[in-house]
């Protein structure tokens, strides 16, 4: 966490859900800032509309009050905020997705599928895997482009807990190795651990922000 200046920033952002948003999340008056190696966790219950947070923040609801702003020059992926399914539409397999990217591309894939346990799965029809391993496999292609910031709604939503930890460990080493910024909404414990700071929501309002130890 050297660089501690903003790569996303959310400030005074509110959301007025059924008057300007296909989901119907409301958000009121939000604020919190994350820097380049860093993970912020979205917590609360689940009326926090913590996806509504980070569809805000994706550009995928309207923004009727206040800013989201993604610093200069950096690229922002998201993850879980659309159907995997739909994510997933116009993807056959994983290693056909390998053999079409260029190298610079296609070795972060290959990492995160073999971090993911998804090597061995990758001439596998994505839409034929379970479906955690779907969820998993539109994280490593999320994650192909090596983006600066990851917006990710339950990331290890759907997996079976050994696996959800690998997909979690595999997150924060990308955090602390090459100063990924992740924001991901957190629905357990296993979220709350590997986070640097924690943003408690309660109906589309921040309660509580505090730093993990």
């Amino acid at each position: 966490m050297a660089d501690q200046r903003p790569a996303l920033e959310l400030s005074h952002v509110g959301s007025a859900g059924a008057e300007g948003t296909a989901s119907g999340y409301v958000i009121e008056n939000v604020t919190f800032a994350c820097g380049p190696g860093t993970w912020t966790a979205l917590s609360g219950p689940a009326a926090a509309d913590r996806t509504g947070v980070l569809r805000c923040a994706a550009g995928l609801d309207r923004v009727t009050a206040g800013e989201v702003r993604l610093a200069d020059g950096l690229r922002l992926a998201h993850v879980g905020l659309r159907p995997v399914e739909e994510q997933l539409a116009e993807v056959g397999t994983l290693g056909a997705e390998l053999d079409r990217l260029p190298a610079a591309a296609a070795e972060p894939l290959a990492e995160a599928l073999r971090g993911l346990g998804l090597w061995t799965l990758r001439d596998t029809p994505v839409l034929d895997l379970p479906e955690g391993r779907r969820r998993a496999a539109a994280l490593a292609l999320a994650l192909a482009p090596a983006p600066d910031v990851l917006l990710a709604d339950d990331p290890a939503g759907g997996l079976p807990p050994d696996e959800a930890e690998a997909l979690l460990d595999l997150l924060r080493d990308l955090v602390d190795r090459r100063g990924l910024c992740v924001v991901a909404t957190a629905p357990d414990l296993a979220g709350l651990e590997r986070a640097d700071e924690v943003v408690l929501l309660a109906e589309g309002r921040v309660v509580e922000t505090w730093v993990m130890p």
